[in-house]
């Protein structure tokens, strides 16, 4: 992660420092402030996640231009996909004038100029490289109209909020993780809002196949979790849903499984061998027979739940 903060340096120093960082942040030309000098403030945190870019920033009134000649040098081309937080503007872009404001998500194509005047705002900000994508640039520009209507823009907002929440704790191989799923959801949610209907069926399997293990990790504490519960849930059939979950190599009630003994196993590392049961632990998380619960722990990590548990312990 990376932090930015201009309340940590003198004032006579923070509009360079806002200029340089909200320019290189959102590939801007240039940054006016709508205050004096000694009254903008930022405060911006970063996350690389394998392809993808977030970005929470919280900054006083502004305006940002991206000019064409900036747009069309620029390398990698890259699209933002951002989601308002506080505060209202007007987002030109694309031959229209979009206002702006809280629980709204716009799109931004960096190969293209653009004018942003908005009042203090805080946004959180999704950047992902446009090739990443793998939909045709003459399919995207139409589509990035319909990003804040679409059906999928919901779960793409509950998606990168919900990512904002954890980014601190991962790194490695756990935040490439999280990027791929935010651009597998990023190309389900542009995709859909294109005219190519190949295009489009391919990413609402993909969006599907992710509003699944969203809902299953959610529900992973009941019993009940099974492919006929997750296909009612989401108005598919089970042949849909199992045909959807191998496309994707995806074995589904083998991963409920280990997505519960995850689960488990974190809990009882985290939780001390006095404060409550094997049994209990289990039946948190989905599984009705202790016997059972210790059989496939055992065959997942190589000891029983209470070995588990004392080695982290010690």
């Amino acid at each position: 992660m990376q932090v930015l903060d201009t309340a940590t340096v003198p004032p006579s120093d923070r509009l360079d420092m806002l200029v340089d960082s909200m320019t290189s942040a959102a590939m801007a030309t240039t940054f006016t402030p709508a205050r004096p000098d000694d009254r903008v403030r930022l405060a911006m945190s970063a996350w690389h996640l394998g392809a993808v870019g977030l970005f929470d920033a919280a900054c006083s009134a502004h305006t940002l231009r991206r000019d064409a000649r900036k747009a069309a040098d620029d390398e990698p081309a890259s699209l933002l996909l951002t989601y308002g937080l506080r505060g209202t503007g007007v987002h030109t872009h694309l031959g229209r004038a979009l206002t702006v404001r809280p629980a709204l998500l716009w799109a931004t194509d960096l190969t293209e100029s653009y004018v942003h005047r908005i009042d203090d705002t805080r946004t959180l900000t999704a950047k992902i490289e446009i090739a990443a994508l793998g939909i045709p640039h003459d399919l995207l520009r139409p589509a990035l109209e319909h990003i804040g209507t679409n059906p999928l823009t919901p779960l793409f907002v509950s998606h990168i909020t919900g990512v904002r929440r954890i980014a601190d704790q991962v790194d490695g191989d756990a935040a490439a993780a999280l990027g791929a799923a935010t651009l597998s959801l990023a190309r389900a949610l542009v995709a859909s809002s294109t005219t190519d209907e190949h295009l489009e069926r391919d990413a609402l399997e993909d969006a599907l196949l992710l509003r699944v293990q969203d809902f299953a990790r959610r529900h992973l504490g009941d019993p009940a979790l099974d492919a006929d519960l997750i296909a009612r849930a989401h108005h598919v059939s089970v042949r849909h849903l199992y045909k959807v979950c191998a496309r994707a190599e995806l074995r589904l009630e083998q991963w409920i499984i280990r997505e519960r003994l995850s689960c488990a196993a974190d809990e009882l590392a985290r939780r001390s061998p006095t404060s409550g049961t094997i049994a209990a632990t289990a039946h948190r998380w989905g599984f009705t027979s202790p016997s059972h619960f210790a059989t496939r722990f055992r065959a997942a990590y190589g000891v029983t739940p209470r070995e588990w548990q004392l080695l982290h312990h010690r």
